[in-house]
């Protein structure tokens, strides 16, 4: 992002030193409560644009994390995705299937910067450029004004995710709104509710079921 140039006018100056310190600040933030959590759950809504289509679809569910690199997500409906991984496998299963796809949670089969938000729930800089959203770039996305907005764009040039906002609940410090861009131009629009930290999460919320005559495809 460019930064912008003042010229002989102290005030305009002060005035982005204190935008700068202020998007530190709330990383900071947000980074102090992701460190000190070792759960979080959530219920979500996803939007998204799937621009081939030129159409919206819209998904429900429930996302849970815990460390090091444990999650389950669990899209709602009778033919919603299940996402479950231990930290070592990951099981992604369509409800009513007869096949499990399984994968080994690494590099090669998981992008790098999932794997490492997944590793510290929320370290932000570990795989990311993070800065602030500019007042054009809030009003391209109708950013909610009551939220801490971030920009974070993956270092890594081969990343299929394109840049993530995240919008983070200014008294909580917890994620409350993003937008996901992918290398196809699609935009997935996401809104959490009932974010809940360090709640006692139970292991079997981490290991996947599978139910009777469902066959594993190891990947």
């Amino acid at each position: 992002m460019k930064k912008a140039v003042f010229i002989l006018t102290s005030f305009f100056l002060s005035c982005n030193l204190w935008a700068a310190s202020s998007t530190e600040e709330i990383i900071k933030q947000v980074q102090g409560t992701y460190d000190k959590a070792v759960d979080v759950s959530s219920e979500f809504t996803q939007k998204v644009q799937i621009k081939s289509l030129e159409r919206e679809v819209e998904k429900t569910g429930k996302a849970l994390f815990e460390k090091p690199g444990k999650l389950r997500v669990e899209y709602s409906g009778e033919e919603g995705k299940l996402y479950v991984s231990d930290g070592k496998k990951m099981w992604v299963y369509e409800k009513g299937d007869t096949q499990v796809q399984v994968f080994n949670m690494s590099a090669q089969t998981i992008p790098e910067e999932a794997m490492a938000f997944l590793g510290g729930l929320g370290n932000l800089r570990a795989q990311f450029r993070v800065s602030g959203l500019s007042d054009n770039e809030k009003k391209s996305i109708t950013a909610n004004s009551s939220l801490d907005w971030l920009l974070m764009i993956p270092k890594n040039p081969q990343s299929q995710m394109e840049e993530l906002l995240m919008g983070f609940d200014k008294q909580a410090h917890t994620v409350t709104e993003a937008y996901l861009k992918n290398e196809s131009g699609n935009v997935s629009h996401y809104f959490f509710k009932n974010v809940q930290l360090n709640s006692g999460l139970p292991d079997t919320q981490f290991t996947f079921e599978k139910p009777k005559g469902v066959k594993e495809i190891k990947n």
